[in-house]
């Protein structure tokens, strides 16, 4: 495929360690990429897929980033701007029942990229870091295995510590009891409403992949997209007010109460294809690139490790938001 003339670009979204095989390969065949999250599964890995696209002159989009949901580039448009001071915090938190959703073996393998650390905190990072300005300087992390049907995270709690004294934490809990959905007017990740979901008997561990593609019921969903989409929670604190997200857009508090502002609908997951194809045509950087994805997954890697560790980890490879 990747030798064929009749292809311009390739969406990799095999399992999380082929990222950096595929990459490469796509590259040296002069190929454009967008690549799931995680970017891949080691930082040796991102490096040569880093490589490998700047010498073939090629363009790498990361996929499956958040940064392309509206209300996370207003909430950084509005930091930025400085109009409620510096930015002094932020907090974003999420539950759901990712790991009692049917799972293959891979996907809840940490030494295979899975879990919720490797398969989940790309997202909650992004989010950070863009509305932080990307320079992570620590972190310091408690992860969980509390399932005793899945060896692998399912929960974890980070604190971040910005180069410019900033602090955020991110909170994910997959176990399936509490839902944040009821703390954000029931809309889910998609911008949809989500549904209501009956309790099940819980998950005895991994599933074959033929079982687990007979049980998703993703056709079945009404998704209307009517609201912003919402992954979990997220406030930013500046000095002069705070910032989260509404069903439309953004809530502004200050002392003189809550405004709300409006955000223009995203184009959902077609947005890498939208934002790859602005790289290749006008010739232009894309955002978030493979440095980008390296140093979400450096903030990843640096969870795992410091809650093995049980200490803060420092950072090296952070790179700053463009937007």
């Amino acid at each position: 495929m990747c030798e064929s003339g009749e292809v311009d670009a390739v969406w990799i979204a095999t399992p999380n360690t082929f990222h950096a095989e595929h990459t490469v390969l796509a590259a040296d065949n002069g190929k454009h990429i967008i690549v799931e999250k995680p970017m891949a599964v080691t930082l040796d890995e991102a490096d040569r897929m880093i490589a490998a696209v700047e010498h073939n002159k090629v363009k790498l989009v990361q996929g499956h980033s958040k940064i392309y949901n509206p209300p996370v580039r207003k909430m950084r448009e509005v930091v930025r701007a400085g109009n409620l001071g510096r930015l002094i915090q932020i907090n974003t938190w999420n539950y759901n029942d990712w790991l009692q959703r049917p799972r293959i073996a891979s996907e809840v393998d940490t030494n295979l990229g899975g879990g919720v650390v490797y398969r989940q905190g790309p997202h909650q990072t992004d989010i950070v870091r863009c509305i932080g300005g990307g320079m992570v300087k620590s972190v310091r992390a408690i992860t969980g295995r509390w399932d005793p049907h899945f060896d692998t995270e399912g929960n974890c709690t980070a604190f971040l510590e910005f180069e410019d004294g900033t602090a955020a934490t991110m909170v994910f809990n997959a176990y399936g009891y509490f839902d944040i959905t009821e703390l954000t007017w029931g809309i889910g990740e998609g911008g949809d409403i989500a549904p209501t979901k009956k309790r099940s008997e819980r998950l005895a561990g991994p599933v074959e992949a033929s079982a687990k593609y007979a049980m998703l019921s993703h056709a079945e969903r009404e998704r209307n997209r009517r609201y912003q989409p919402f992954f979990g929670l997220t406030v930013a604190s500046c000095e002069r007010g705070d910032i989260r997200q509404s069903p439309e857009g953004l809530y502004i508090y200050t002392e003189e109460g809550c405004k709300e502002i409006p955000c223009t609908k995203g184009h959902g997951r077609a947005a890498e294809l939208q934002e790859l194809y602005e790289g290749v045509t006008q010739d232009r950087p894309v955002f978030p690139d493979g440095r980008w994805g390296k140093a979400t997954l450096e903030v990843c890697l640096a969870i795992l490790q410091s809650s093995k560790e049980k200490r803060e980890i420092f950072l090296s490879h952070q790179v700053p938001c463009p937007l």
